[in-house]
């Protein structure tokens, strides 16, 4: 691996973040700022120039850039310590690729990756999208009927698994019968495939001419619960993909110090690779710019800590709740971010006085960004620019973005200082659409093009964007979607349940936590454990019903049934 120079450009200073009102004025970016189009009012431009967007397939667009840091460490199995150059990575994914094609997967074929964060997940991920296939990412907490659910929905053909989670893969396929193949990494069992096998493929089955078209092929298919609803496969096209990639390495964006002869980022990839934001800004974000990521199966405190130390990490992708271990926790000191030059924030806002703190703890020579966005755009649509932080804000729009807020009442566009709407934002990051989900899709993509995000925001006078509700449904606990209406189907499912709906309630440590309000059956004993204890069994461990089960006469809903969610949640904060 290149040897590290001393990162020698810090993007934000501690008196920057402790202003108590930021304005517009005082971000760097020359004189560009929001404005409004001619041919609508009232939405928003990024200040940034727009970027030149390759008519590449995602995968090809990853390979080239990888040719020019061929020596270069890209992956380390955080565990093992194995590593992986961007020559080796490359040759390994068309290995894969060949493989997978030996096996009749082929283009528009659906494969599922369930799988902590290791070099394997890169492998198939960049080998199944580059033999043009599909690939659908499951979260390998999930429960064998969680997964067979995904599974199903997708219409998967093969899965690569684990030798650990492959118990809960057999299980799924014994309810979805569609899965052709079991690919088990860790040496599988005599009647399955081994991906050790797999990767001393030759490579001469590699489809040399697939022909992908990169605006409507989908590359990925990570599942979301959207504004609302269940869970939906999220089209995402290799254009949506390369799109957003080249957009975040925007120069006045990008806190990344290029790879060069004497210096690499490094980075911890320990937000999960399922989620749209450990896939694209994490793993191939990493990929692409020649960087090395350090993979790590799952978040555990003293390897976190030992793992910063070990491999000298550079930069770091984060969530609040990370931010409030490093910021609280007594095991780690200030010195372990001695080498890290930039944190990185998403998936979920990070409240001000946890930046205050963090910043009090670490010091000013550490470059802090938050960022913006949802699955379904692939998922950046704002970031905060270098050399400033409006705390609070979502960050300014990336390039080629247009965001509004539109009245959710009336539909018009709203102005700074206006009141509160629903953000829209329309550009090339936005999906294709729901995987067979027609309904769903023109519910959230409307004939204009704006993606209805379901986040209430407000704008301040000078344009700055910030989130203050949620129209949507959906519970995030410690960045990971719970979707309401999946726990009340399963909930329904006990026979002492007469009705119930969840809410999320505030959570310092997860952000928010999943809370059930149960009407009973007349007549039943049920217990709040009994009920906590059946949605235990059957769901990933971040569904738990941690905010608790209440009992109550009757749910709140609106004259056409609609669960009236405001109001539950009024009354538990009240």
């Amino acid at each position: 691996m290149a040897s590290r120079l001393a990162p020698v450009i810090r993007c934000l200073a501690l008196n920057q973040c402790r202003r108590s009102s930021p304005t517009l004025s005082q971000i760097k970016v020359g004189s560009k700022k929001y404005s409004t189009t001619v041919r609508e009012e009232n939405v928003l431009v990024s200040p940034f120039t727009d970027v030149e967007i390759p008519d590449l397939p995602f995968t090809k667009y990853i390979f080239d850039s990888q040719e020019k840091y061929g020596g270069h460490t890209a992956l380390v199995d955080g565990i093992t310590g194995v590593s992986y150059t961007h020559d080796e990575v490359r040759s390994l994914c068309m290995k894969l690729g060949s493989a997978l094609t030996r096996l009749d997967i082929t283009q528009g074929d659906i494969v599922a990756i369930v799988l902590p964060n290791c070099p394997e997940f890169a492998f198939t991920f960049l080998g199944g999208v580059s033999i043009g296939a599909c690939v659908t990412t499951i979260n390998c907490t999930y429960t064998a009927e969680e997964i067979a659910h995904q599974l199903a929905n997708s219409g998967a053909s093969a899965v690569v698994t684990n030798k650990v989670l492959l118990p809960k893969i057999k299980d799924a396929c014994k309810t979805y019968k569609g899965i052709r193949h079991i690919i088990v990494s860790g040496h599988a069992e005599e009647n399955l495939l081994s991906m050790e096998d797999l990767l001393k493929d030759d490579s001469k089955a590699f489809p040399q001419n697939v022909q992908i078209n990169p605006a409507k092929d989908v590359a990925v298919l990570p599942y979301s619960s959207g504004t609302t609803g269940l869970p939906k496969g999220v089209m995402l096209t290799h254009r949506n993909l390369v799109a957003n990639l080249q957009q975040v390495q925007h120069p006045d964006i990008s806190c990344v110090i290029p790879t060069s002869d004497t210096y690499q980022e490094v980075y911890l990839g320990i937000l999960p690779f399922f989620h749209i934001y450990g896939m694209i800004p994490c793993l191939a974000y990493s990929l692409c710019s020649g960087g090395s990521i350090v993979t790590l199966p799952t978040f555990d405190p003293k390897v976190f800590i030992s793992s910063m130390k070990k491999y000298k990490v550079t930069f770091l992708h984060t969530v609040p709740p990370i931010i409030n271990f490093m910021t609280h926790n007594e095991h780690v000191q200030r010195d372990l971010l001695s080498i890290t030059h930039h944190v990185a924030c998403g998936a979920a806002p990070v409240g001000s006085t946890l930046i205050f703190e963090f910043f009090k703890k670490f010091g000013d020579d550490i470059s802090f960004q938050e960022g913006y966005g949802m699955t379904e755009s692939s998922p950046v649509t704002h970031l905060t620019p270098k050399d400033n932080l409006v705390v609070g804000s979502t960050g300014m729009l990336i390039p080629n973005t247009y965001a509004k807020i539109v009245d959710i009442n009336t539909g018009q566009s709203m102005g700074p200082d206006e009141g509160k709407g629903e953000l829209c934002i329309r550009g090339p990051q936005v999906m294709k659409g729901y995987y067979r989900n027609e309904d769903a899709t023109k519910n959230t993509i409307d004939k204009d093009g704006w993606l209805h995000t379901g986040d209430i925001a407000r704008m301040d006078e000078n344009e700055n964007i910030f989130i203050v509700d949620r129209l949507k449904e959906l519970i995030k606990v410690k960045g990971l979607q719970v979707a309401p209406a999946e726990l009340e189907d399963l909930i329904r499912k006990h026979p002492d349940v007469a009705d119930v709906a969840v809410i999320g309630l505030p959570d310092v440590r997860a952000g928010e936590v999943p809370r059930a309000y149960v009407v009973p059956v007349p007549g039943s004993s049920i217990t709040d454990q009994a009920i906590a204890e059946f949605v235990e069994r059957e769901v990933a461990p971040h569904k738990k019903l941690t905010g608790g089960v209440h009992f109550t006469d009757c749910i709140p809903k609106s004259a056409t049934g609609k669960i009236l969610r405001r109001e539950l949640k009024a009354a538990a904060l009240a």
